[in-house]
């Protein structure tokens, strides 16, 4: 088992590191270790990352976050990722006067249930914080004939420091679901916490 101290950086927040991670993507160098709600608040956890390979971290803080980096090496980096989260995809009707103005009703009202939020290629994702009943409940009270369908994708997709097109535009290394295949990002969070619990 290969110890791993503390946390480099994060990619979402350092733009060199963040280059080094496409990097070590394009040459098959980048692994990723997964973790699971459990690990995610612990300061020293065991996992394996993507490569097989098993490594001991031991961290300075009492959790880790999505695109940490763990280690980074000419030969290699390793990368913080979360287990997928269960969401909503809400593709709204025609743009109009109305269904934009409800939009904007379904923003604020999401933000005041303090549930995160991300709009990719039009298409609007509310991770399933609360009972999915209840979520739709919302879509459908503020947005009528929204069409509504449950779905799972990466957590990166509820970082709020992505930049547009920043998780790559490769598709085998997993960093952040396409679902529907685009690559325009707009992201408003409106919670403190991310991980809601889970």
């Amino acid at each position: 088992m290969e110890r791993i101290d503390g946390v480099v950086g994060n990619v979402h927040a350092d733009d060199e590191l963040a280059a080094l991670r496409d990097e070590h993507r394009e040459n098959g160098t980048l692994e990723r270790v997964v973790i699971d709600a459990a690990d995610r608040r612990r300061s020293r956890f065991r996992a394996t990352t993507d490569a097989g390979t098993d490594v001991g971290v031991v961290l300075d803080r009492p959790a880790v976050s999505v695109g940490d980096v763990l280690l980074v090496e000419d030969e290699r980096m390793v990368l913080v990722a979360f287990e997928p989260r269960e969401a909503l995809a809400v593709e709204l009707p025609e743009a109009t006067p109305a269904t934009l103005e409800a939009a904007v009703e379904l923003g604020h009202r999401v933000g005041n249930q303090h549930w995160d939020l991300t709009v990719e290629d039009g298409v609007v994702y509310v991770p399933l914080a609360a009972d999915r009943h209840i979520v739709e409940r919302v879509v459908d009270d503020v947005v009528p004939g929204a069409e509504i369908e449950a779905t799972t994708v990466e957590a990166d997709l509820f970082v709020p420091d992505r930049r547009d097109g920043e998780a790559g535009h490769g598709h085998d290394d997993h960093d952040h679901a396409h679902p529907h295949g685009g690559h325009d990002h707009d992201h408003h969070s409106h919670g403190h916490d991310h991980d809601h619990g889970n």
